[in-house]
């Protein structure tokens, strides 16, 4: 038996070890396994809400190293996987191209690439190689010591950072009005989003996009637009024709702070999904998660379809599970993170509908209410109609009138604001007017703009009063 292995912390505590273990021609083991020490904390961090039990039992969930929490899966598509929390904290898209090539590994080998970026991975989890002895191996996996081989994983690269999202983007410092690449003393604090070959003003589009989703009631995370030139930072990325007036989207982290990492994860995470079921589930059984957590609970839903609410006047059909998250502020108590990768794709061309679905598409074998609205089908998943509402807070048992409101006061909020935010943006003429027309398009923002004082009321068309 042929083992690796990586320390795995959590801010300055140690949690465990995750193993890749190889035995002759069988599938590798990809597990995480508990450390003792950390197993029998009574007040331990949260390392994922998808692993905390009750104090009574926490301890056996840690022992139970069989768990499929703990374990990944063979992917037809994407070969051995690390267990669902792991593999979800693993760069994505282009940039893991880039980490690949400097590491010197294959993209697909996800040990070897959560090992490179170990120093600077989403939250507060690092990732580093250990030497352990054959005794100690045997001990954790429980497995004969006579036939174990443990081999060290190199050491994580000074420039290795983990980012998701399928966008060119760097993890940076800012050093004066120059944004500069991470060292080993220090964490990124920014992600830069690069400009987009084949969508123009890309940057433009996704500050605008945050801009008008705080602006409609949104927490979002904090982001500013930033000339290309302040970036000095070795890259490989196409960027198309840029010059002087070309830039990038510098977005602060909330994973991190002058105190120390903040240690978060995604819904995929909380969930135990791989990342390619990203879009797998449904919002309600998001929401139903919120509920079940105390300290996120019904104003969280709230936040939820304000946010679903904005990405359909938006026309972004993206907010799937990693794109939906939670930090611990203190390391225990889970709070909804602010709203990221939110982007107005309508500006590009047309979109409508959901990431996923409102609801599961199938109770008792008889079909969910779908919305009847043309071009829905686009992204395949229906958009939050007043029965999917109705539906949707029967099912978590809360009263519909205080959502309803909430969604009220975003379309109202948009009705004020959206508009001459548009005009007055960076976009192109044509952008402008695609974003424009898909916006005044939908029934939310008509109805809304119809309980403007001094405007015709009219038939009330999604939301009714």
């Amino acid at each position: 038996m042929h083992v690796q292995s990586l320390a795995i912390w959590l801010g300055h505590v140690f949690v465990g070890h995750l193993f890749r273990i190889e035995t002759g021609g069988a599938t590798p083991v990809m597990r995480f396994v508990a450390d003792p020490e950390f197993a029998s904390l009574r007040d331990a961090p949260c390392l994922s809400l998808s692993m905390l039990d009750t104090p009574e039992t926490q301890a056996a969930v840690w022992a139970d190293i069989g768990n499929p929490l703990f374990n990944g899966n063979a992917s037809p598509r994407y070969g051995i996987l690390l267990p669902a929390f792991f593999q979800n904290m693993l760069p994505e898209g282009v940039f893991r191209d880039q980490v690949a090539a400097l590491r010197g590994c294959q993209a697909l080998d996800h040990f070897e690439m959560l090992a490179a970026c170990g120093l600077d991975l989403p939250g507060a989890v690092r990732a580093i190689p250990e030497a352990l002895s054959r005794d100690e191996v045997a001990r954790l996996l429980m497995n004969n010591r006579e036939s174990i081989e443990v081999e060290i994983v190199s050491s994580p690269m000074d420039d290795g950072v983990s980012l998701s999202g399928v966008q060119p983007k760097l993890g940076v410092l800012k050093e004066g009005d120059r944004y500069v690449g991470r060292t080993k003393l220090s964490d990124t604090h920014i992600i830069a989003k690069l400009p987009v070959v084949g969508y123009g003003k890309m940057p433009e589009v996704e500050d605008l996009s945050l801009r008008l989703a705080r602006i409609a009631g949104v927490t979002t995370c904090h982001a500013e637009l930033v000339p290309l030139e302040r970036l000095e930072v070795e890259h490989h990325y196409d960027l198309g024709d840029s010059d002087s007036q070309t830039m990038f989207l510098a977005i602060t982290r909330f994973d991190r702070s002058p105190a120390g990492r903040i240690h978060c994860e995604d819904f995929a995470q909380i969930m135990g999904i791989q990342p390619e079921a990203k879009y797998s589930t449904s919002y309600l059984t998001v929401a139903r998660l919120m509920m079940d957590t105390p300290s996120l609970g019904e104003l969280a839903v709230h936040e939820l379809l304000r946010r679903l609410l904005v990405n359909e006047l938006l026309g972004n059909p993206d907010m799937h599970l990693k794109n939906m998250g939670i930090y611990y502020r203190d390391g225990r108590i889970p709070e909804l993170s602010p709203a990221y990768d939110v982007v107005a794709y309508a500006a590009f061309n047309a979109r409508s509908g959901h990431a996923m679905h409102m609801l599961p598409p199938v109770v008792d074998a008889k079909p969910r209410i779908r919305a009847s609205v043309p071009g829905a089908a686009l992204a395949g998943k229906p958009l939050l109609t007043p029965a999917v509402l109705r539906e949707f807070c029967a099912a978590l048992g809360i009263p519909e009138k205080p959502a309803e409101k909430a969604l009220r006061e975003t379309a109202a909020k948009a009705v004020a604001h959206w508009p001459q935010m548009i005009a007055e943006s960076g976009l192109t003429d044509h952008q402008k007017g695609r974003l424009t027309r898909h916006l005044v398009g939908n029934d939310k923002f008509q109805a809304a703009s119809k309980r403007v004082p001094g405007r015709s009321s009219g038939r009330r068309i999604g939301f009714t009063l």
